[in-house]
């Protein structure tokens, strides 16, 4: 197997188990059930991709990324738990940075995989997943802005009452 090629399995696998750490982090204080469930589905299809590159390295005798995975888990970890203190609004947007890492990283290596057609199968397979991760996020992210943008209580004020208007429309 080409060099780059194991580099970028290598890689893939540290951004999912960094992925698997951060949204486990943010499973233990999340009181929306909603939310809660999303998180854990993204676990299961984070570690079914960290499950599939932990095996294409194994079967070509190439060593696991014991200690990235390690590092990986306490970052995840440690990124995930601060941002839990600023809230879901925040983790979604962490959310949608690494799956845009994540993203890049798997359109790279289907690009170099060209004589190994049932892997980038399973590779295109695995990039949509990770494209409906980011859009759910990025989705979510913005409900949640709009939830807090709505509950604190600047939508209720009517356009006409807002200062700049009155003064601009006194001009006019």
């Amino acid at each position: 197997m080409d060099e780059q090629i194991i580099h970028r399995l290598k890689h893939i696998y540290e951004l999912e188990k960094f992925q698997i750490a951060f949204y486990i982090s943010q499973l233990s204080s999340i009181e929306d059930k909603y939310y809660h469930k999303a998180f854990t589905k993204l676990v299961e299809t984070e570690r079914k991709h960290a499950t599939f590159f932990a095996y294409k390295l194994a079967k070509a005798d190439i060593p696991i990324p014991k200690v990235g995975g390690t590092l990986a888990d306490i970052a995840g970890s440690i990124v995930g738990e601060s941002l839990e203190l600023t809230g879901p609004t925040n983790t979604c947007k962490m959310g949608v940075a690494l799956e845009k890492k994540t993203l890049l990283a798997y359109h790279n290596l289907i690009d170099e995989l060209r004589g190994e057609p049932e892997t980038r199968e399973k590779l295109m397979e695995f990039l949509l997943e990770e494209e409906f991760h980011a859009l759910w996020l990025q989705d979510y992210g913005k409900r949640l802005n709009q939830k807090e943008y709505q509950n604190s209580g600047l939508a209720v004020d009517s356009i006409e009452d807002h200062p700049t208007i009155n003064i601009n429309m006194h001009w006019l």
